[in-house]
């Protein structure tokens, strides 16, 4: 069984790695943006079955984030900057800016302080400075996460079923509370602790449980998954 940490603990974690990541208040001189990666960098499809292989699933044909939902293995795709990539603390392809006309794609398989490890499909890791990558990202990101049973795209108030179940006892795992009955609807009790929970973790606090919510809940679980560091 893997130790859930509590939330104090978890914030005093989130707390560290985000110092560790800062940037300096002092004057940042960004690099001048490299030269544009290879052409084999325009097929986001090519990048996102890369993707996938860490998660050990090998994806051959369709639609990446179609056929790996089959798996249960699903794609976010979110706007955010570099910091907030770090933050949900899992692998991604970034889209990046050199090219206005046909966008390129890179796995970002590392975050290490300043330095982010990088991967052109069918190319080498190569590390650079987060301050260079950021000069080139576009700001629009793909990653994946496993969804629990019977996962719908939110979990808002006044829901219930499989997935309200999971996310009632994760939470009452971190919070040290008795084990909740099934099938219990999300009322405003358990909003309550989902909100707070939202805001220990620097998540957005509505009191609605979408992927970042539950990609958090998995992580403080222990469960074995690709991470960026």
């Amino acid at each position: 069984a893997h130790r859930v940490r509590p939330v104090a603990e978890a914030r005093a974690s989130v707390a560290s790695a985000a110092a560790g990541g800062a940037v300096a208040s002092a004057p940042v001189v960004v690099p001048a943006v490299p030269p544009a990666v290879s052409p084999s960098g325009n097929d986001s499809a090519v990048a996102l079955r890369q993707l996938a292989g860490l998660w050990g699933l090998t994806l051959t044909a369709g639609d990446p984030c179609s056929t790996a939902a089959r798996a249960n293995l699903r794609c976010l795709q979110a706007k955010g900057g570099i910091e907030d990539v770090r933050l949900l603390d899992r692998p991604a392809m970034l889209k990046l800016h050199d090219d206005p006309v046909a966008p390129n794609y890179v796995l970002l398989t590392a975050l290490d302080g300043e330095q982010a490890t990088i991967t052109v499909a069918g190319g080498q890791p190569r590390t650079l400075s987060v301050a260079a990558l950021a000069a080139r990202y576009d700001g629009e990101f793909t990653t994946f996460w496993r969804a629990p049973r019977a996962w719908r795209d939110e979990v808002r108030g006044g829901d219930q079923g499989a997935d309200v179940d999971w996310l009632a006892r994760r939470l009452a795992q971190i919070y040290a509370l008795p084990k909740p009955p099934d099938n219990q609807p999300l009322d405003a009790a358990l909003r309550k602790r989902l909100l707070e929970f939202q805001a220990a973790q620097n998540l957005k606090a509505d009191g609605v449980a979408g992927p970042k919510t539950f990609i958090r809940l998995y992580q403080l679980g222990g469960v074995q998954e690709p991470r960026l560091r």
